[in-house]
């Protein structure tokens, strides 16, 4: 019979350094989240429109941290309140998801960003079309924007005088981005003319302005893209293209 082998020679440096290796693996781990179950994003399933159907039907609670202000950055005149309340007086059983799209960034707010269309009537049986962004927020989904052209609407009639006074690439701009809240990211044109040369796509009408082509004249634009007015038509602008 062969002697057995003996045992092999441990000279204690071994301990350390597979603690160290431990330790780098757990931090990895942690910076990564690649060791724990990973969220889905927004877009996937129902998880929005689920979302945005429950924020829209449920009443309203001061302080709650479901909503954020990202739109009094633009309207500061709608507080949080204020979109539940056009919301709610919407017929909830009329509601239609029209769409779920992706967004990277809106107003220069950036991560898991999804905005929800919905047509529906209101309870007197008006027309209604509203757009909700949402984000997640340290794995907590928020409402960040609420419009619907009930709120233009509103807002357009009590407010004549201060609609007046406003430049009309203003007042375009105002209406364009409270039917459409993801074009947000986008200025508005001062100074720059409509052209052969600036004019990068056809002109829209306000009532049917086609967001995904919008989005991809901006890109191919880059950061010059803004939006100006041609008679009562939105005209997308790219000021430096060649």
């Amino acid at each position: 019979m062969s002697a057995s082998k003996p045992p092999e020679r441990r000279d204690g440096r071994e301990a350390p350094q597979l603690r160290l290796r431990l330790a780098t693996l757990f931090t990895l781990c942690v910076l990564s989240a690649a060791c724990g179950p990973s969220q889905p994003s927004l877009a996937s399933g129902t998880l929005a429109d689920d979302f945005a159907r429950a924020w829209l039907t449920a009443p309203f609670e001061a302080g709650d941290k479901r909503c954020h202000g990202l739109g009094l950055l633009k309207h500061p005149e709608f507080s949080c309140s204020d979109m539940q309340a056009y919301a709610h007086r919407v017929a909830p059983d009329s509601r239609t998801l029209e769409a779920v799209k992706v967004h990277d960034c809106v107003v220069n707010i950036c991560g898991d960003m999804v905005e929800v269309n919905f047509s529906a009537v209101d309870k007197a049986n008006n027309p209604v079309e509203e757009s909700i962004i949402l984000k997640r927020d340290e794995g907590v989904i928020k409402l960040y924007l609420y419009r619907s052209n009930l709120m233009f609407k509103d807002y357009a009639a009590a407010n004549p005088q201060t609609q007046d006074a406003k430049d009309p690439v203003q007042l375009a701009y105002d209406e364009l981005t409270a039917r459409y809240p993801s074009l947000y990211e986008f200025p508005p044109c001062y100074g720059v003319r409509a052209s052969s040369t600036t004019l990068i796509g056809a002109l829209q009408a306000m009532d049917a302005v086609d967001v995904p082509f919008m989005e991809t004249v901006a890109a191919e634009c880059g950061n010059s893209f803004c939006f100006g007015l041609v008679g009562e038509k939105i005209a997308p602008l790219c000021p430096d293209r060649r």
